[in-house]
C-alpha cells in the first residue's frame, strides 16, 4: 500500500514535469514562427528603401506562475507592435512586481536623462525618447490606475529605473448590523 502511494507522487511528479515541458515546447514553437516571420517582414522593408537601422530580439525566462514568458523587443513594425513607428525602438525592459512597488529597468543608450519623457495614462507608463538619431518607446501597463506622484526615475550609464510604489489597499470598515 506505500508503495503505490509512493508511485502515485512519483506519477504527478513526472506528469507535472512532463505539462511544463509541453507548455513551454509549445510556446516556444509559437514563439519562432513569429520570430522567422519577423525576417520576412525585414526583408519587405529593404526591398521597399526605408532607411534606418532595425532591431529585433527576445528575452527568455520564468514567471512567477512557473511558466515560461518570452518578450519581444525591437524596432520591427507589425500589426500588433506597441511601437508607433519603424524609426522607434523597444528598450529592453525588466518588470519586478513587489508587495509595495513595482520596479522597471530600461535600457536606452545612448541618450542623457533630458531627452526622457515618461507619462501615465490610468493604468499604463509611457516611456519615449525622441533624439536625432536614437528614438525609443515602451508602454508597460501595471495594476490600478497610476498616481505621477508614486512614481520616481533615474537615469545612469544608460539604464533608466523606475519605481512606482502601489497605492495602500483602502480596507473599508464594517458596519453592525443590528439583529431584531
Amino acid at each position: 500500500m506505500v508503495v503505490r502511494k509512493i508511485r502515485r507522487k512519483d506519477d504527478d511528479f513526472w506528469n507535472d514535469i512532463q505539462e511544463f515541458l509541453q507548455n513551454s515546447d509549445r510556446e516556444y514553437r509559437r514563439f519562432l514562427e513569429r520570430w522567422f516571420d519577423t525576417f520576412d517582414e525585414i526583408e519587405n522593408i529593404k526591398e521597399q528603401d526605408i532607411p534606418g537601422t532595425y532591431v529585433y530580439g527576445f528575452t527568455y525566462r520564468l514567471g512567477p506562475d512557473g511558466k515560461p514568458e518570452f518578450k519581444e523587443f525591437g524596432n520591427i513594425p507589425r500589426e500588433y507592435s506597441e511601437l508607433p513607428s519603424i524609426e522607434y525602438r523597444e528598450p529592453i525592459t525588466d518588470i519586478q512586481n513587489r508587495e509595495e512597488e513595482t520596479d522597471i529597468t530600461l535600457e536606452m543608450p545612448g541618450v542623457s536623462k533630458n531627452d526622457i519623457s515618461i507619462e501615465t495614462r490610468d493604468n499604463v507608463l509611457i516611456v519615449r525618447v525622441e533624439k536625432e538619431g536614437r528614438k525609443y518607446y515602451k508602454e508597460v501597463e501595471l495594476e490600478g490606475e497610476i498616481q505621477p506622484e508614486n512614481v520616481k526615475a533615474s537615469y545612469s550609464n544608460g539604464v533608466l529605473d523606475i519605481i512606482v510604489k502601489k497605492p495602500p489597499t483602502k480596507k473599508k470598515e464594517g458596519k453592525k448590523i443590528p439583529i431584531e
